[in-house]
């Protein structure tokens, strides 16, 4: 059961590709839904000093991160690459070693492709993975979905904003839970 147990200080935040060309292709109606909870998730990541390591997908072709990302994410590099796996880019490599944290939280797009292979590749690493259900998207729902139970069987651990969110926070009270409970409205 303690794989199912998520510790802030143990994770790390990947944020696969939510760039510009790659979100104007995703399923309109899970948009919204998609941003407000990779904002959350991001918001939350930084409230506990969580490291955060960015990846962008030929961004000379698909564009940057998108603005309702990128106002959260000001002053953290991105790594370019060209392996749909972000594990199989080096430098994206080494940052998240060199954070020596061994649960790597994933968010981004597209969930069957990049984000798919980014956790079997974590997987195969030997990092625990946390792929957020609601913070990640594909064109078609059916991808998502098909993505999301595929890597279950793979041993990620899925779960929700709110889930991996509440789980951070512990309790009702607290100056962190202040600081964040708005998020939740």
């Amino acid at each position: 059961m303690n794989r199912y147990y998520i510790r802030p200080e143990d994770c790390i935040l990947l944020v696969v590709d939510i760039q510009q060309k790659l979100f104007n292709a995703m399923e309109q109606d899970f948009r919204d839904i998609f941003v407000k909870n990779s904002a959350i998730m991001l918001n939350v990541a930084k409230a506990f000093d969580m490291p955060i390591v960015v990846s962008e997908q030929y961004p000379q072709g698909l564009g940057s991160t998108i603005d309702e990302i990128d106002d959260i994410i000001k002053g953290i590099p991105r790594f370019e690459k060209l392996f749909f796996s972000c594990m199989r880019d080096g430098l994206i490599r080494e940052e998240l070693v060199a954070r020596g944290r061994k649960t790597v939280i994933v968010i981004g797009i597209e969930a069957h492709v990049c984000v798919y292979q980014t956790v079997i590749d974590l997987l195969m690493s030997g990092y625990r993975s946390v792929v957020i259900s609601d913070a990640v998207c594909s064109r078609r729902e059916h991808d998502r979905l098909t993505a999301l139970s595929a890597l279950n069987n793979a041993g990620a651990v899925i779960c929700s904003t709110e889930t991996v969110a509440f789980m951070f926070m512990e309790k009702a009270g607290t100056q962190i839970f202040k600081k964040l409970a708005s998020l939740f409205k």
